[in-house]
């Protein structure tokens, strides 16, 4: 599809051309354009031949410019594309009604998951996505893989047929020095056991390119109606997970000098049992899919800590909200953290999430209905302080819950329901924090 142009800069190549919002980028040197990634990696040059729909006329324009020089034009984003599977364990599956559109859609781009770390299959990648990722060197590249057996694999993700030829296309990418990472939603009765350790080992064998595989234990919401009977991973699988998984990492390290294999904070949440220490997470390369996340959390917490005053002016109160997994983690690492501080009281919330069900306990899927609930009533009996603080992940980018109904959407919204107590999502400070609660003026 041609690029379309949603701006053009002042003063710019773009502007010099007569280029205007709504013209089209249709080939760059004599090969179309797909999207705004082909462009960028296909004018780069320093003599360009550009052929452009200009105001309906089809215009060509030969451009000099330096190398690697922007030509001063903003692109209309590009349609993601679609998982090209149907997997049993889908979370899209298991959304109830009434959320908003985008949660819906099941995304299965490669240009998302080098944008932005998003986890793909490979299913629908064509020969000619896997040269354009080759050729553009668009890596790394996060791939849900969840078995390496073609039979399971066709069971578990819904193929039409036995093979996608996951291995191939991975092999591809390793061949030709793209960098991957992949994931396994460990669902028990489908990819645990031996199938999870074949799964290790043949991923194992691309390790020069495949730096790591995140484990990340089955999300079942309370809403799989008509959908494949399945069961979460029980806490004492979780335990005999971590210890299969330590004896793993024990050995790659030995070979290769990493971890290779991961498990989410949430497993070891699960177990009851410590998360490893910082060096075991090798540089942190998957926090953002949850792995080593908490203990980010907790290393940052101990080094803000030292900094943090003495005592408050005044007496303070502040409320942490989390979900029901978290909620230990928080009662017996934060508070104490949080109460050396001379004045300040802190107490934990755990709310049930209401939305997706009760089986549901991670923080980051807790929302509007859910913290209203379980925190109205504590408002109304004056027990909430002075400060709400919500987990960080319970908003999206624009600052909206998932449930996102009118009068329901933010945590301003949320404050109102409360009464006008203050509410904040956790940005990561802890500091700022405690100078906040300082600076509060009581209500």
């Amino acid at each position: 599809m041609p690029v379309r142009i949603s701006a053009v800069a002042e003063d710019s190549i773009a502007q010099s051309l007569g280029w205007a919002p709504g013209d089209q980028i249709l080939a760059v040197n004599g090969e179309p354009v797909e999207d705004e990634l082909d462009f960028r990696f296909k004018s780069t040059e320093d003599v360009l031949s550009l052929k452009v729909r200009q105001g309906g006329s089809l215009v060509e324009h030969t451009v000099e410019k330096e190398p690697d020089a922007p030509l001063g034009a903003d692109f209309e984003e590009f349609r993601i594309k679609t998982c090209g599977d149907d997997c049993i364990f889908c979370f899209v599956d298991q959304n109830p009604v009434g959320l908003r559109d985008t949660l819906y859609f099941r995304d299965g781009d490669f240009r998302m998951s080098f944008l932005y770390g998003n986890y793909i299959t490979v299913t629908n990648l064509r020969d000619r996505d896997l040269e354009r990722i080759v050729e553009q060197r668009l890596s790394p590249l996060y791939v849900s893989v969840h078995c390496t057996d073609d039979d399971v694999r066709a069971e578990m993700m819904g193929h039409r047929t036995l093979r996608d030829r996951q291995a191939e296309k991975l092999r591809y990418f390793a061949d030709n020095d793209i960098e991957l990472h992949a994931q396994i939603v460990l669902v028990p009765g489908y990819n645990d056991g031996g199938q999870l350790a074949k799964t290790i080992l043949d991923l194992y064998d691309l390790h020069e390119q495949l730096y790591s595989v995140s484990i990340v234990p089955v999300g079942l919401t309370a809403h799989r109606k008509e959908l494949a009977g399945l069961r979460s991973v029980t806490p004492a699988e979780t335990r005999q997970l971590a210890r299969q998984v330590e004896r793993w990492q024990q050995w790659f390290r030995d070979r290769i000098g990493r971890g290779f294999v991961y498990l989410s904070d949430e497993v070891y949440l699960m177990a009851g049992l410590p998360f490893p220490d910082e060096e075991s997470y090798d540089g942190y390369p998957l926090m953002e899919n949850g792995v080593g996340m908490s203990r980010d959390f907790l290393d940052e917490l101990a080094f803000q800590a030292e900094d943090f005053p003495d005592a408050l002016p005044e007496p303070r109160k502040v409320t942490l909200v989390s979900g029901e997994l978290t909620t230990p983690l928080l009662r017996d690492r934060v508070v104490p953290a949080l109460e050396g501080v001379s004045g300040l009281e802190a107490h934990v919330v755990a709310c049930s999430n209401l939305l997706f069900g009760e089986v549901v306990t991670v923080s980051g899927l807790l929302n509007f209905k859910s913290f209203v609930a379980r925190l109205k009533p504590l408002a109304e009996a004056g027990e909430l302080g002075d400060l709400v603080v919500l987990p960080p992940d319970c908003v999206n980018f624009e600052g909206l819950f998932l449930d996102n109904r009118p009068g329901q959407s933010t945590p301003e919204d949320l404050s109102q329901a409360l009464g006008g107590l203050e509410v904040v999502v956790f940005d990561g400070d802890w500091s700022g924090l405690v100078d906040r609660l300082a600076d509060l003026v009581p209500a």
